[in-house]
């Protein structure tokens, strides 16, 4: 019925994927059975839905059947690099690993800290490795699609309202999220800082700058105490979720305004501060910075609030000026 396909077109085509994916992991898992299913009536739950053509149901159930499997798949990969370090061959364990990894295992800190894995832990390999997976997945995190509702940059930018030929301090620029849009915005008499303490976001980001035709961005590696910003020659300093990482707060900030020139900003979005929000994405509650806690802080530093904005679904967006 036309209806029907009109009404379903978005969540069929997802169907079709997730499908398609599952029985692509269950066929790589032991033959022998070894790993049990985790859940066997999900599988019988998006049986029954797909033949009701409950549509919604079955994306729902077969998320749980393909996150089972991928659990599933993930758990024997890292049994294979075991195997290998207990056998000593250093060289099929970081295959094994590199290849685990790459098919989207996730959880390096119990990675390192496997003791079966005390070949190649210590190993500056295996280190390389998982910061090469971890930038992988933050900066999918980043990009992810569903980043939009929540961000809502095109309404910040409007906001912020950028002029040509201004100097742009992007610090913790990560992908280059609002770098890219924000070098656009200054123009080719502007410049965009672009400032993070992990070379990764820095290598994807100049990746960016030819496709987008940005000639205007100047990348740097800075320290986590420190973002190394030239004296004075900033007009604005843009922080999108990066305050919460940062530990002494009032000497950074301080760190910040020798940075402005005069007239200069600081704009500031980071995470409410909220123990019972239910989030996709955000940082640990024990990291998470009240707005009140950062007005404070900055306020010590020599900062006022010029403008705040209560339009993001999620975080507080506060734009300081030095008093």
């Amino acid at each position: 019925m036309p209806e029907m396909q009109t009404a379903c077109q978005h969540p069929c085509r997802s169907l079709r994927i997730v499908l398609m994916l599952v029985p692509l992991i269950l066929m790589a898992l032991p033959a022998q059975g070894q790993v049990p299913e985790a859940d066997p009536a999900a599988r019988l739950r998006l049986d029954q839905a797909l033949a009701e053509e409950r549509w919604d149901d079955a994306l729902a159930h077969a998320d749980t059947v393909a996150f089972a499997a991928h659990t599933a798949y993930m758990d024997i990969l890292q049994e294979i690099v075991r195997l290998h370090c207990r056998a000593g061959d250093q060289e099929k364990a970081f295959t094994a690993l590199e290849e685990m990894l790459e098919a989207g295992y996730w959880n390096y800190r119990a990675l390192g800290k496997d003791p079966d894995l005390a070949l190649i832990t210590e190993q500056d390999r295996f280190k390389e490795a998982i910061r090469g997976a971890w930038a992988k997945q933050y900066i999918k995190m980043l990009e992810r699609d569903t980043r939009q509702d929540m961000q809502l940059p095109e309404q910040i930018l409007a906001e912020l309202d950028f002029q040509p030929g201004e100097t742009v301090a992007d610090i913790g620029a990560g992908s280059g999220y609002f770098t890219v849009p924000v070098a656009h915005a200054v123009g080719p008499e502007g410049k965009v800082l672009a400032l993070d303490i992990r070379q990764e976001m820095l290598d994807f980001i100049a990746a960016r700058l030819p496709r987008e035709g940005l000639e205007n961005v100047e990348l740097g590696l800075v320290k986590a105490e420190d973002p190394q910003l030239p004296a004075h020659g900033v007009d604005t300093i843009l922080m999108v979720d990066v305050f919460h990482y940062i530990k002494e707060r009032q000497a950074y900030a301080e760190k910040l305004k020798a940075g402005l020139a005069p007239g200069g900003r600081l704009v500031v979005i980071d995470f409410r501060y909220d123990p019972d929000a239910v989030r996709e994405f955000a940082p640990p509650i024990q990291q998470q910075v009240a707005r009140e806690d950062l007005d404070a802080d900055l306020a010590a530093a020599g900062f006022r609030v010029r403008a705040a904005h209560d339009f993001l679904p999620e975080q507080y967006f506060v734009i300081y000026e030095v008093k």
